[in-house]
């Protein structure tokens, strides 16, 4: 493995110019301002104390920058991850006891101890390399949590901006409770303190977007509170911060039933905060046309929880919103990230003496502009007219989001992507093309009627194949007489796939239905070998284009008769063995058609009746023989090769009079028709078409023996006889019926 591997800021660090060092700075600058009042609220959002939040935007900052694969990722606190952090302490109990509940040193080792689960977690899902986790979740189900987690924030901070006292409880609808029945004790100086502060900070954003708006409304509230002495009038203050190096922290005690009780809620953590990382990510590195891997950033953001479990911070995530500042002030690379981790240090020093007079109503009003702005009117309208599928799972996550735990919505909304994806996927698109379809441009002229073409696009599944039944047998007013299907836009198959793909099969030959396989992949072409199902069709049955399967569909049903419901198929060569069979008085193939001339003239015979697996053997023989033979053959051209068959017959029967041979007709009829020699001398010769004065239908080509079979089902399906047994001996296309001497 390569230095760079382990270290990935090296790269940067070997191609850093001045002029980057004077842009990063630049930026880190513009950013750092506005990160240390964001993580101040958010760590206000979690409820604790601000300090921590402070301490989470130094070296974790740091650290996520420096082993992550984006240059302008800017992690640290984020409103999401704190609120998952609240509902964790306020549900989480241990020794009988919530987190919330206990003092504050108890209470904050077990938000370190989750910090550092959550960024062992993370570390090791990069270095599983599941970085592309973020793909499985879907845009309805970020919406919704996000739509959600902002009404919490804003109804969590309701009773600090109106100075309402009491403890906070955890639940959309305790929160709001709390508030109705407070409203006659509300402290009119922190509601006037709160509204002044989203009122500067609204016009202080006017001024530019690089200008630190949160924090100078706050400055300017906090210079009113302390002249007026806000603090006698029951506005609560941030209070002291100890102005120091974040001090080293240490983890709870091993104890199994405390992990046991903190890993779902890390486990949360650790997924939000790498989806939402990963789409921040993936978003910056299209800005930028940069490469990002998603892995590696998920070890970097891994290692900065883990800092911040032990530096005395609370877990964190990447934040749009800092580093989309860090890419509007001129950033060009990672140390941006890394100095404004650096200068937190410092400005923490400098502020420390004022932020003890910053009211807490001030910060609930920067935290309700931040989850305004977090409600996202236009993604929420694209969900909801999208699909059905997207506005269920928008609600359905969006309710569990202000019913249940934020730790559990989060599970919800992850299962619900899943079950999507999973539904998505075994539910491939299966459509039936129409005349006017630009696959179907190019298709031969003059198609018979009754060829149903089938699209199958995505993976093949059991999904895909009760799709296709479903349409096929249920919903479509035309009935097929035949099904061309097409596989080539299918580029998965698995071994259920194939499995319902013959099972398929089966099913139409039992409805007298022959299916056409239209496949261009090879790599479903040698699944479907493997798995037997092209041995099965054999290769008149299968085409690797549309128009070749269009071809032979064509070819076939032009030889085809149907009558009552029933199908017959012609079968080259298979009168001469069925008609030598049954003079021997057992016939496997079944009864076959009579030939002409054989003395039971008027008398139509019952043809072959097979299963489904042999008939789709027997008849898969057709195409792969007719079917090389010119299909726009004349009709003069037709009488003159069945004349001149017949003639040559006649001289072999003059000559060979006295031979005794074995055969199943007498003479040649009137109409000049060959008559079919089984003695095994002479080859037999076509048979002249002839069409069927009852029923209307035309007859057989005169190059095709005339026998048939029909399909006839559902029958259970019996091993195929071979072709030994069905199908007799090949008479090349063109090849004269001459005697073989």
């Amino acid at each position: 493995m390569r230095l760079t591997g382990i270290f990935p800021f090296l790269t940067t660090l070997k191609t850093y110019s001045p002029r980057d060092l004077k842009a990063d700075l630049m930026a880190a600058v513009t950013v750092t301002p506005m990160a240390v009042p964001q993580a101040m609220a958010y760590a206000i959002i979690a409820g604790v104390h601000p300090q921590y939040g402070i301490y989470a935007c130094m070296l974790p900052v740091i650290l996520a920058a420096l082993w992550g694969s984006s240059r302008f990722m800017a992690a640290g606190p984020t409103n999401a991850i704190s609120m998952v952090i609240f509902s964790t302490m306020a549900t989480v109990s241990v020794g009988g006891v919530h987190i919330i509940n206990m003092p504050e040193e108890v209470r904050m080792t077990y938000i370190f101890g989750l910090a550092l689960f959550c960024g062992l977690i993370q570390v090791g899902m990069g270095l599983a390399r599941l970085g592309d986790l973020a793909n499985f979740i879907s845009h309805s189900v970020m919406v919704a949590f996000t739509t959600g987690a902002a009404l919490l924030i804003g109804m969590g901070q309701l009773k600090t901006v109106l100075g309402i006292p009491g403890p906070k409880q955890a639940g959309f609808f305790y929160q709001m409770f709390d508030v109705l029945h407070g409203l006659p004790l509300a402290n009119y100086w922190c509601a006037a303190l709160a509204g002044l502060t989203i009122l500067l900070a609204i016009s202080f954003k006017r001024i530019s977007r690089r200008f630190p708006a949160s924090l100078a409304a706050l400055a300017v509230v906090t210079a009113i509170a302390w002249l007026f002495r806000a603090d006698q009038y029951g506005v609560p203050l941030v209070g002291a911060i100890p102005d120091v190096i974040p001090p080293l922290s240490v983890p709870p005690a091993f104890d199994l039933a405390a992990v046991r009780d903190l890993f779902m809620p890390a486990l949360a953590l650790a997924l939000l905060g790498t989806v939402e990382s990963l789409a921040i990510g993936k978003q910056l590195a299209s800005v930028k046309n940069d490469n990002f891997d998603g892995s590696q950033e998920l070890i970097g953001q891994g290692l900065g929880n883990m800092a911040a479990g032990i530096t005395s911070g609370i877990p964190g995530c990447g934040s749009f919103t800092r580093s989309a500042l860090m890419v509007t002030s001129g950033g060009r690379t990672r140390m941006g990230t890394v100095f404004s981790g650096i200068l937190a240090l410092p400005m923490l020093f400098a502020l420390a003496p004022f932020i003890s007079w910053l009211p807490l109503p001030a910060l609930g009003g920067i935290l309700l502009i931040i989850a305004a702005r977090m409600i996202d009117v236009e993604a929420i309208r694209l969900c909801l007219v999208a699909t059905r599928i997207d506005r269920i799972v928008l609600s359905m996550t969006f309710a569990s989001t202000l019913i249940f735990d934020l730790e559990k919505a989060i599970f919800i909304g992850v299962l619900l992507s899943l079950v999507l994806f999973i539904y998505k996927t075994a539910h491939p698109r299966v459509r039936r093309l129409r005349d006017n379809d630009p696959l179907l441009r190019d298709a031969p002229a003059g198609l018979p009627e009754g060829i149903a073409v089938y699209v199958i696009e995505g993976t093949l599944l059991f999904g895909a194949i009760h799709e296709l039944e479903r349409q096929l047998y249920e919903e479509d007013e035309e009935p097929a007489r035949l099904v061309v299907l097409h596989l080539s836009r299918v580029f998965w198959l698995d071994a259920s796939g194939a499995h319902a793909l013959s099972q398929f099969v089966e099913r139409c030959y039992a409805r007298s239905i022959p299916v056409i396989l239209v496949v261009g992949s090879r790599a479903v072409s040698r699944i479907l070998e493997r798995t037997g199902i092209l041995e099965h069709l054999s290769n008149g049955f299968v085409a690797e284009t549309t128009n070749d399967g269009l071809r032979q569909a064509a070819s076939l049903l032009d030889r085809v008769t149907c009558r009552d419901g029933q199908c017959v198929y012609p079968v080259p060569d298979l009168a001469v063995q069925a008609a030598s069979s049954g003079a021997a008085g057992s016939s496997q193939a079944g009864i076959v058609t009579s030939p002409a001339g054989d003395g039971s003239e008027g008398e139509e015979e019952e043809p072959p009746v097979l299963n489904a697996t042999e008939a789709g053997a027997a008849a898969s023989t057709a195409p792969t023989q007719i079917d090389q033979m010119p299909l726009d053959i004349h009709e003069d051209t037709k009488k003159e090769e069945a004349h001149a068959a017949a003639e040559a017959n006649e001289a072999d029967q003059a000559d060979e009079a006295g031979a005794k041979t074995a055969r199943d007709s007498s003479a040649p009829s009137s109409t000049g028709d060959a008559v079919p020699d089984i003695s095994g001398e002479n080859a037999p010769a076509p048979a002249k078409s002839q069409a069927d004065p009852q029923s209307g239908l035309p007859g057989m080509p005169d190059q095709v023996a005339e026998a048939s079979i029909t399909i006839v089902g559902p029958r259970p399906p019996a091993p195929f006889p071979g072709t030994d047994e069905l199908q007799g001996p090949t008479v090349p296309a063109g090849e004269s019926a001459t005697t073989q001497k």
